[in-house]
């Protein structure tokens, strides 16, 4: 074979090496719950009536995911009909918290998906072109460019992370190659998220598991990028319910059992898990879930708790199998 080609195939192989070790190394990675996704702090600019309407959409943007989500759903005559509490700070900021079952059922009414407690955290890497050069943003760089990240990550629910953006990340944000996924990973975060500010415009680009995405405008874009990308993936219908049964093997004691339990019970998408068949060290539930099979394990795969086994290949669309991991 010439010589040409042949260092071709070998730089197209190590390419595909080094992308198949990022993904490896990015299951690792602990999904992130959002404990607040039902509160809020809304300043009160005007009657505190209109405070609380502020409060309640944007929590119904942040449970659903979707930017639309209080237009979808229209005026709400009593918004404070949904308070589970509040009060008000000495700067006259309202802080209140919603009833998540209220909320639900309010999103769910408009046709509107729920996107769980359950999320990616992502990995910001954000530079900016000043006279030639790039300054990187990092984890104890105080910045308005990350006050202003942080402030929309935190309206959309989505949780970040910063890196210390040494030499070596900062090779990896200039090369956006797989290098970005094995980043993620070394913060236990599912994603990258880069920006790259130049002229006035931010260039975003998404990258995870799930695969890449771009947008460019402002310092939000990139927030809302990311938060719609997850919200298409992990948001599922809170109108119905669907039947799934998951199998997991190696549970070999009574603290594997509960761990697993109490797992599959606390996930936002499943609603109730029943026991349904002990096989010496393997076990079948069942689970109603909102959604689907796909999505509950996109859901699972987030921190990798339960690992996939290659029982679920060939299985039926409702079926998942998993193996206990410690």
């Amino acid at each position: 074979m010439p010589l040409f080609p042949l260092m071709a195939m070998i730089r197209s192989l190590r390419s595909a090496l080094a992308l198949f070790s990022a993904l490896l190394i990015v299951a690792s990675a602990q999904a992130v719950t959002v404990p607040d996704l039902y509160e809020t702090s809304q300043p009160v600019d005007g009657s505190r009536d209109a405070a609380f309407a502020e409060a309640l959409k944007t929590v119904l943007v942040r449970v659903s995911g979707q930017r639309d989500a209080a237009l979808r759903v229209g005026e709400v005559s009593d918004p404070r009909k949904y308070v589970q509490r509040f009060g008000f700070t000495a700067d006259n900021v309202l802080q209140v918290g919603f009833d998540s079952t209220s909320v639900d059922q309010l999103l769910s009414k408009a046709g509107l998906p729920i996107w769980g407690r359950e999320r990616p955290a992502t990995v910001v890497m954000f530079g900016v072109e000043e006279a030639g050069t790039w300054r990187w943003l990092s984890a104890d760089s105080p910045a308005r460019e990350r006050e202003v990240i942080e402030k929309v990550a935190r309206q959309r629910g989505l949780p970040l992370k910063w890196p210390v953006m040494d030499a070596q990340e900062r090779a990896e944000a200039s090369s956006e190659g797989p290098g970005l996924l094995q980043a993620a990973a070394r913060y236990e975060a599912n994603a990258v998220l880069l920006g790259r500010a130049r002229g006035g415009t931010v260039q975003w680009t998404l990258v995870s598991a799930e695969g890449a995405a771009q947008a460019s405008g402002g310092l939000d874009d990139g927030v809302h990028l990311a938060a719609d990308s997850f919200a298409r993936v992990f948001a599922a219908s809170g109108s119905s319910l669907g039947n799934v049964i998951v199998e997991v093997a190696g549970i070999s004691d009574l603290s594997a059992y509960a761990a697993t339990l109490n797992y599959l019970e606390g996930m936002t998408l499943v609603r109730s898990v029943a026991l349904e068949q002990v096989a010496g060290e393997k076990m079948r539930f069942r689970l109603a879930v909102r959604g689907d099979a796909a999505t509950l394990r996109r859901a699972i795969a987030l921190d990798r708790r339960l690992v996939p086994t290659d029982a679920a290949d060939g299985a039926a669309a409702d079926q998942l199998a998993f193996r206990y991991k410690p």
